[in-house]
């Protein structure tokens, strides 16, 4: 018989490297939809809220919440179970606010917020130019902003308001900055930088010093 669309579920044994599932609870896995992040990288809202932030103890409660309109990604709501989030997205659940971020092992983790968080840091991939003066910058998390000054330049991390949709600072990707790496072996490592050779960086750790992607690592 023929296949009626994409299968909708991974076995659990597909399910990205960066999230931690438990052995032998789940055989399959919710899929999330394709978005701003790779579903190698991403995780469906519905595993997230239940698995990483244990706000949900099973799928009926996750979609509970999603439903009700009580889970916000990135300062909007949010009412599809497969919508994919994935690191430096910002949920709000309940008015409690997390950021999803990676452990040093690379496993997807949320970080609690004290406080109501109405931005975020993305890193800027891209820059092209648009229409009149403007730049139009891509960003880690798949966003296209046009920007109206040249002091943001390829690689340099944002911060980007939820609310005016704008960016409010930047952080320069250069020696001696503190960065992430978000993708890659190296996932999760964090260090400042010590040289920038071409397309790659040398990083100085906690357990010595590593060479990354230029591309993987975030300026924070």
């Amino acid at each position: 018989m023929a296949r009626h669309g994409e299968s909708k579920h991974f076995k659990r044994s597909a399910v990205t490297n960066s999230l931690v599932v438990p052995r032998k609870k789940y055989k399959y896995y919710t899929k999330p939809f394709p978005g701003k992040h790779s579903d190698r990288q991403g995780v469906s809202i519905l595993g997230f809220l239940r698995d990483v932030m244990n706000v949900a103890g099973n799928a009926r409660e996750a979609r509970y919440l999603i439903k009700t309109g009580l889970v916000s990604v990135d300062g909007k709501k949010i009412n599809e179970e497969k919508y994919v989030v994935g690191f430096s997205d910002v949920i709000n659940v309940k008015e409690n606010y997390f950021i999803v971020w990676l452990s040093d092992k690379g496993k997807i983790i949320a970080l609690k917020q004290d406080g109501k968080a109405d931005s975020k840091k993305v890193k800027i991939m891209s820059k092209h130019k648009g229409k009149g003066s403007k730049d139009i910058l891509f960003t880690s998390d798949a966003r296209n902003l046009a920007y109206d000054k040249d002091d943001v330049q390829i690689n340099d991390s944002v911060i980007l308001d939820f609310t005016s949709g704008k960016i409010k600072d930047k952080i320069p990707f250069e020696q001696g900055k503190e960065v992430i790496v978000f993708n890659g072996k190296n996932a999760g490592k964090t260090g400042k930088i010590k040289e920038i050779n071409g397309y790659s960086v040398l990083v100085s750790g906690k357990d010595g010093e590593f060479v990354s992607s230029v591309k993987s690592c975030m300026a924070v």
